[in-house]
């Protein structure tokens, strides 16, 4: 470390300053010089490290925390909802989407597609029943041939985790033309095609598959999202999640190699304002084991071990996972084409996942899997890996981590796995994973920790809030229900805990960043209230005021040009 005759590059000052170190230490002031945190203490002994060119910042009794960790959090997905087509959120009538549709038509060539954003309004309040309308009714493809005579217009259904099934999509009469799809198609898989009282389709379709597949069975000729919309997706996601506090993530479900690409782009155009840990989305529903094997071999040098850093990115580790097999089957016919989901969707039945984690063990790769639909498979798969290739050392991760049997908690920690949840699923707990019938037993936080298990909070990207998800930790609500799906068991300080220091166990980084210490990376949040003291209502809604990373503001309220969510 520099020593103290050397003047900072920042201090805040007359705040509150929540350390998380071991001791919890609070101070009132906290300084930066260069990439690290100088000193933390009084105001007067903090200020007597400024110099002619420091930048001192009265925090008039705002409140200072370590950045948040997110692990799991879906930026490009965040940024990319932005830029999937003609806004609409602002609509709550049919008539609205229609005025928006033949507006969008005066400003498009004949013949060319006009494609709208999904329903209904971000972070959560996309349609899904028709009685959201004031019309009491979906838009359908009459409503849209006369917004657009001349254009082919496909609604699109949001990603389905931002909302409830169904996941309604709308097209008119041209887009159903050149898609194909007529009185006599038949309904895909677990999508309903809306028909009248003379077996005619609508244009209105109802998905009830979390992974939309509708623009792969039946709408495939929709312009799809482009390399130009994923770059700037990633960019606009990354500066909201830095302005929510956010200043590193793990991308737990991994990433597509374009995304990477994306990914990489901005690592090298400086235009990546936090720490990002990215992991490989493998295409094991398109290859066979051989060829996967082949892929992970190319990717290895980059990938094994602690990865490798361009920047605040680092490249690290592969995703497998286990989900509906028929969907998979789908969504694998498109390759290399990702839609919403920025990873390949896998389904990895007991045997590829077995030997598929084989592989990537031996090749020194850490392995994160989803095991919120299937933990006990999972962890019977993880032990026969470990039995041929140990990997108790090496933090492989379970991710969103639901529902646990005591029994199945010391299997976790047994094996070395480090636990990511997201509390933000109880908000809709009758919508996700059995959570309601669960209660008290679902999303066990309390006893991973008391088991010696390392926990880290996610948010999913809904809301990409970790202020929310700390809060959801402490109060477990069930908005659908009006009820808290029993007590958490945590104090405020150990939530926060898991939204901000407890994550850099993901990346091996504790040792480096995550409390506010002398020496640590300068990674901080200014709150406008305190997460610890402030009613626990109040928690969701504090104003992120600046985000530090690497020593940097990143986000400053009031003088970012950060863009709204449409």
């Amino acid at each position: 470390m520099t020593t103290d005759a050397e003047p900072a590059s920042l201090i805040l000052h007359g705040g509150t300053v929540r350390t998380l170190d071991a001791h919890d230490r609070v101070a009132t002031a906290i300084a930066v010089r260069g990439e690290r945190i100088a000193a933390v203490g009084d105001d007067a002994s903090v200020l007597a490290l400024r110099g002619c060119g420091t930048h001192v910042v009265d925090l008039a009794g705002r409140c200072v925390v370590p950045g948040f960790f997110d692990a799991h959090p879906h930026l490009d997905r965040l940024g990319l909802r932005a830029r999937a087509g003609v806004p609409i959120a602002h609509c709550t009538s049919v008539a609205q989407i229609v005025e928006a549709v033949r507006e969008a038509a005066a400003r498009t060539p004949p013949g060319e597609w006009i494609v709208t954003l999904p329903m209904g309004a971000p972070p959560d309040g996309y349609f899904t029943e028709s009685s959201q309308f004031a019309e009491g009714r979906f838009p359908d493809r009459h409503d849209l041939d006369r917004a657009a005579p001349g254009h082919p217009v496909f609604i699109r259904s949001p990603w389905g985790w931002w909302s409830r099934l169904p996941l309604p999509a709308v097209a008119n009469s041209r887009a159903m033309a050149l898609a194909g799809v007529g009185r006599d198609t038949p309904d895909p898989y677990r999508i309903e095609i809306v028909r009248d009282a003379g077996g005619e389709p609508t244009g209105v379709f109802l998905e009830r598959n979390r992974a939309p597949t509708l623009e792969y069975v039946l709408f495939g000729c929709v312009p799809r999202f482009s390399w130009e919309d994923r770059l700037e997706g990633l960019r606009v996601g990354a500066r909201l999640t830095v302005a929510a506090g956010t200043t590193a993530a793990y991308e737990g479900h991994g990433l597509t190699p374009a995304l990477i690409d994306a990914y990489r782009q901005l690592a090298a155009d400086d235009a990546l304002p936090l720490r990002m840990h990215a992991l490989l989305s493998v295409p094991s529903a398109t290859f066979a084991d051989a060829a996967i094997a082949s892929q992970l071999d190319a990717w290895a040098p980059r990938l094994a071990g602690r990865g490798r850093a361009t920047g605040l990115l680092r490249e690290e580790g592969v995703c497998l996972d286990v989900a509906d097999p028929q969907v998979a089957a789908i969504l694998a016919r498109g390759w290399p084409y990702e839609h919403w989901a920025g990873h390949f969707y896998q389904a990895l039945p007991q045997e590829r996942l077995v030997a598929l984690g084989v592989e990537a063990a031996r090749r020194g790769l850490r392995v994160s899997v989803l095991v919120c639909y299937e933990l006990e498979r999972v962890l019977q798969a993880l032990e026969a890996i470990d039995a041929r290739v140990p990997i108790r050392d090496l933090r492989w991760v379970a991710v969103h981590v639901t529902a646990a049997t005591p029994r199945q908690i010391e299997r976790i920690r047994a094996l070395g796995l480090v636990a990511t949840v997201t509390p933000g699923f109880m908000y809709r707990a009758p919508d996700r994973f059995g959570l309601r019938a669960l209660g008290a037993a679902g999303t066990p936080i309390r006893a991973l920790l008391d088991a010696g298990v390392p926990v880290a909070l996610s948010t999913d990207g809904v809301p990409h809030s970790m202020l929310f998800a700390t809060w959801e930790a402490l109060a477990r609500w069930d908005e659908d229900s009006g009820e808290a799906l029993g007590e958490s068991g945590l104090s405020r300080t150990e939530a926060l805990r898991l939204a901000t220091v407890a994550g850099h166990v993901l990346t091996w980084d504790e040792a480096q960043r995550g409390a506010l210490a002398p020496g640590l990376d300068a990674d901080l949040v200014v709150l406008d209230g305190d997460p610890v003291d402030c009613p626990l209502e109040r928690l969701p809604g504090l104003g992120v005021e600046r985000t530090v990373v690497a020593g940097r503001v990143v986000h400053e309220r009031g003088r970012d040009a950060v863009p709204p969510l449409p």
